[in-house]
């Protein structure tokens, strides 16, 4: 006989929250949902359960995944009084937030004690890619946990890399990868602009950056789709790549690692952010403010 289906529950429906959570509703499977933005919330009326707390979604679901952008808010939603942890039903918290190591071992401690084990599962890829199923995944954490958790992974990350047992080794994986995007986004950026000032075509630039040894994620996707365009509109905020930055710097610094590009990027989105370009303004909007200070425009000329 085959095992039922285990509820789920899904907090947090922000640009990469929702698509994910839409998958899962997709596949499937019961859902229970909650956001503080009420708009957010009602955009699943009809397709899951709507909770008016983060406890509330615990009660009614067994797996409770967690998607949220700021590092504050994790101790109150996964372990306040009003958090998953005081829910009647879950017994697996999945923390698809990036949180850094030392929060999520913390966070695993306290759903420890109250009989809920914590999987580790960050995820990369951007919004469309969460739309289309495709996200990587990065997990860690009790076996039997992960096992459980991982037909619903599933549901929108097409790849699923396994780093072991120990909570918070996939935070460790994920910080590597945000801040090899975010020093691609600001060498990409910084060379566009010192481009377009002497003259070149941006186009023209991206072309052959591509088609060289430059090429990355930022001159093959980011910059032609969302900065090209004027569209600046890739999904993620300054804020979020100046916290995910952040905690690697940390890490790194805890571990005796010298990190000397990645403090030199966050110096970037600083320094943008101090001349004006709003926190929560996205990340692409970085070009903006290097245009400012060179006083010319990297747009599609063709």
């Amino acid at each position: 006989m085959t095992a039922p289906r285990p509820t789920i529950g899904f907090i947090g429906l922000g640009a990469i929250g929702a698509p994910m959570a839409r998958r899962i509703a997709e596949a499937g499977y019961e859902l229970t949902v909650h956001d503080i933005n009420a708009e957010a919330l009602q955009r699943f009326a009809g397709k899951a359960r709507l909770a008016g707390s983060a406890r509330e979604v615990a009660d009614h679901a067994q797996i409770v995944f967690v998607c949220l952008a700021t590092l504050p808010v994790h101790h109150p939603v996964i372990l306040g009084q009003d958090g998953v942890a005081a829910g009647k039903a879950a017994r697996i918290c999945v923390v698809t937030s990036t949180t850094g190591p030392a929060l999520v071992a913390e966070m695993a401690a306290g759903l420890a004690s109250r009989g809920i084990a914590l999987v580790d599962a960050p995820m990369t890829g951007g919004r469309v890619r969460a739309a289309a199923g495709t996200l990587t995944v990065m997990v860690s954490g009790p076996a039997a946990a992960v096992a459980e958790a991982e037909p619903v992974l599933a549901c929108y990350g097409s790849r699923i890399a396994k780093f072991g047992e120990e909570v918070g080794r996939a935070q460790t994986m994920k910080l590597i990868n945000n801040i090899m995007s975010a020093v691609n986004s600001g060498i990409a950026s910084e060379a566009l602009v010192f481009g377009a000032k002497a003259g070149l075509d941006p186009e023209a630039m991206l072309e052959v950056i591509n088609n060289g040894t430059g090429k990355n994620d930022a001159s093959l996707t980011v910059i032609p789709q969302n900065v090209l365009t004027r569209r600046f509109d890739f999904g993620s905020p300054m804020a979020v790549i100046l916290k995910d930055v952040g905690a690697a710097i940390a890490e790194a610094e805890r571990l005796g690692v010298r990190v000397t590009l990645t403090r030199a990027v966050f110096g970037m989105f600083e320094t943008a952010i101090a001349e004006g370009v709003p926190a929560q303004a996205d990340q692409t909007e970085l070009v903006r403010a290097l245009e400012r200070n060179a006083g010319v425009e990297v747009a599609r000329t063709r």
